[in-house]
C-alpha cells in the first residue's frame, strides 16, 4: 500500500473550482504566486455564449470568453462540467453523454490538451452519470459531495472532494490538515472564485495559500494527478 505521495510527501492539496468565471483570472494568480495547483471545471458552450448571470447580492457573473480560457489555465488542470451546466436528472441518457463528450471535445481543442476530468454540475449524481463518464473517456468524475475529512477516495467515479470554501470551519479545518499524521491526508477544496467577491473571501484564501505553501511536506497536484496516483 502506497504510504506517500510524489516526492516522498505525506500530504496532497489543491483547489477545484467550477464555472469559469472572470474571477479566475485574479485567482490563478494567486495560486501561481504561492506554487498551487488548482483544477478547473469550464462549461464551453456557456463560454461561446459569454453567458451572464446576477448573483442573489446583486453582483453580476461574467463567465470568461474562450480566447481568455486559452492560456490561462496553464500549468493547472481544466476539466469537464457539461456544455450548459444542466439539471442531469432531467437529461435524457442521449444528452447527458453529448453534455459531457462534446464539452470534452471542445475544450481539448481550445486549451490543446487532454481533459481528463469531469465534474457534475449542481447536486445531482448518478450511476447513469459514472457510466457515461467512462464512455467519454474520463478518468475521473467529481461529485458534488464533501467527505470533510481527509481520507482518500476509493473510487474515481465516485469522488468526493473534503470541503466546500464557504463552510464556516475551513481555516480549522485546513489548520487541522497542516498539523495532521494522518497517512496519504488530501486537503481538497472546492468552490467558484465569484464567491470570492460575493462572500467577501479573498483574504481568508490568500491566508490559506500561503499558508499551505510553506509546509514541505505538501504535494501540489490535480485533480488527475491525484487521481493517476490513487488508481494507476
Amino acid at each position: 500500500m502506497k504510504k506517500l505521495f510524489p516526492g516522498s510527501k505525506k500530504k496532497a492539496f489543491n483547489i477545484t473550482y467550477d464555472d469559469g468565471v472572470l474571477q479566475d483570472v485574479r485567482f490563478v494568480k494567486m495560486l501561481n504566486k504561492y506554487g498551487i495547483k488548482g483544477t478547473f471545471n469550464l462549461n464551453s458552450q456557456l463560454m461561446q455564449e459569454q453567458f451572464t448571470w446576477i448573483h442573489p447580492n446583486g453582483m453580476k457573473v461574467t463567465r470568461l470568453s474562450p480566447e481568455l480560457v486559452k492560456h490561462l489555465y496553464d500549468g493547472h488542470e481544466v476539466a469537464s462540467h457539461t456544455l450548459t451546466h444542466p439539471y442531469m436528472n432531467e437529461l435524457s441518457d442521449e444528452e447527458c453523454y453529448r453534455q459531457m463528450k462534446l464539452d470534452k471535445e471542445n475544450l481539448e481543442k481550445l486549451i490543446k490538451r487532454d481533459v481528463k476530468g469531469f465534474a457534475v454540475p449542481f447536486d445531482y449524481y448518478d450511476e447513469r452519470i459514472a457510466k457515461c463518464a467512462k464512455g467519454c473517456g474520463f478518468s475521473y468524475a467529481r461529485t458534488s459531495e464533501f467527505t470533510n475529512s481527509f481520507a482518500s477516495c476509493t473510487d474515481a467515479y465516485h469522488w468526493k472532494t473534503s470541503i466546500y470554501h464557504i463552510d464556516p470551519n475551513l481555516t480549522n479545518f485546513v489548520a487541522d490538515f497542516l498539523n495532521t499524521d494522518e497517512e496519504l491526508a488530501i486537503c481538497q477544496i472546492v468552490g467558484h472564485s465569484y464567491d470570492l467577491d460575493a462572500e467577501n473571501l479573498w483574504g481568508t484564501m490568500e491566508l490559506i495559500c500561503a499558508a499551505v505553501s510553506k509546509y514541505d511536506d505538501i504535494w501540489f497536484c490535480t485533480n488527475a494527478e491525484l487521481v493517476d496516483f490513487l488508481f494507476n
